[in-house]
This record gives C-alpha cells, structure tokens and sequence, in this order.
C-alpha cells in the first residue's frame, strides 16, 4: 500500500521534500492513517514539515469532544504542531440557512488555509509550496461517481475528486479504507506507533456515518453494497473507469 501511495505521489508530482504540509484529521480511520503515511514520508525526506488541523463542527456533544482529543493524542505523539479549530456548525447553519454538510467543508478548508498559512510562516517557507493534506480514499471517489450519476453531471464530474487542487492535495485517492484500517491495524500488531481511544480503538468511528438520511450516507451503505456483489473489485474497476 505505502508503494501505490508513494507511487501516486510521484507519478502526480504533488509535493517534494520541501512542501510544508497541512494534515486534515478528523479522528476517523482514514486521517489517522494518513496522519501516520505522512509521518513516515517525513522522516524519510519525502515531504517537508507537517502539521495537523483538527476541526470540531460541535456536532456531536461528548463524541466530538473525545474525536478532538484523540486527534491532539495522535499528533503529540507523531511530534507533530497541532491546529484545532471549534465551529458551532448547527447554530451557524441556522442562522444562514445554510446545509449543514457544505458550511462544515467550507469551514474546514477555511481553517486549514488559515492554518498552512501559518504553518509556513513558522518554518520560514512560501505558502506557495505549501499543501493541504486530505485522506480522500477510493471509497470516497466511488460515492462521489454514484452521487453525481444520481444528481447528474458532464464529462468532467465523473471523473469525481482530483489528484490537486490548487494547493489541495488527495495522495490517498489509490487506497481503499479497508486497506487504510488493516494499514494501522498491522501497525499496532508490528508494535509500530499508534494512540487508541479511552475504549482502546485505534481510530474514532463517526456514529451519524451509519445513517440512510443523508445522500452520502446513502450511497455508501445501500448504493456502493449493492454495486460490490456485482462485481468485488468494484472500486479499482470503477476508478480505472473515472
């Protein structure tokens, strides 16, 4: 897996041993291992300094809380410069009438501009070399491929989520979340560096992920299940396809 990452990396020329790089954690599966990716990159020389942004939409009462904690958790003990940034979410989206998924991704990423902005002046490097770091996976093109076939969409939205954009960059968009979670999972059996929750997991689950009442949601617990007995290699097939 670390090959197809690096392979990806390269092959897509998305950042050097100089970029400063802005991690986007959130606590679930796919952040923690991407948290830990780019730890190991770092330490061989791959990609310049990290840091890591965590985002608490206030969505969530006490899990919220835990998810920041074990995110501050995660990168103190990776030695990482940690960002943290609390947005009240439900109350901002009333009071504009805004969707409450879109202003969290709008507020996410005007945090972690905010915070690369930051982070490379800390380290004394052009923003223009900086890069915002997501943990977008296979499964995550694969639901946006499904959403945008329902919605309607050109040419162009099929081919879903993008490698970069501008200085937004998805080095994980070859790896399933299965192979992400086996990833830390073997981490944790090789006696590698890894933090688990005051339950004992290694990553934070995000109980409202299970829910059908939102599109999302939707395509990834009824749509992307169904399309997978069809045909098992759903995801490579159909990224190939994008």
């Amino acid at each position: 897996m670390l090959e197809t990452i690096e392979r990806t990396i390269a092959e897509k020329d998305l950042f050097n041993a100089a970029s400063p790089a802005l991690l986007m954690v959130s606590g679930g599966s796919d952040s923690t291992a991407l948290a830990y990716i780019m730890h190991d990159l770092n330490l061989r020389g791959l990609v310049g300094p990290l840091a890591c942004l965590h985002v608490n939409h206030k969505l969530r009462g006490a899990d919220a809380e835990k998810d920041q904690l074990f995110v501050e958790k995660l990168a103190k003990e990776l030695d990482i410069p940690f960002f943290c940034c609390e947005v009240d979410i439900a109350q901002l989206a009333k009071e504009t009438g805004a969707n409450i998924e879109a202003l969290g991704r709008q507020e996410r990423y005007i945090a972690a501009h905010e915070a690369l902005e930051s982070l490379c002046l800390h380290t004394m490097l052009p923003l223009s070399e900086g890069r915002i770091i997501t943990a977008h996976t296979q499964d995550d093109r694969v639901e946006n491929f499904y959403m945008r076939s329902i919605k309607g969409t050109g040419p162009g939205g099929f081919r879903s989520m993008l490698y970069q954009n501008g200085p937004i960059v998805r080095p994980l968009l070859d790896v399933s979340r299965a192979d992400l979670r086996t990833y830390i999972e073997e981490r944790a059996q090789n006696g590698e560096v890894v933090v688990r929750d005051d339950q004992g997991n290694l990553w934070r689950e995000d109980a409202t992920n299970a829910h059908t009442d939102r599109f999302r949601s939707y395509v990834r617990h009824t749509i992307v299940p169904a399309a997978k007995e069809q045909n098992a290699q759903l995801l490579d097939t159909l990224c190939r396809t994008m």
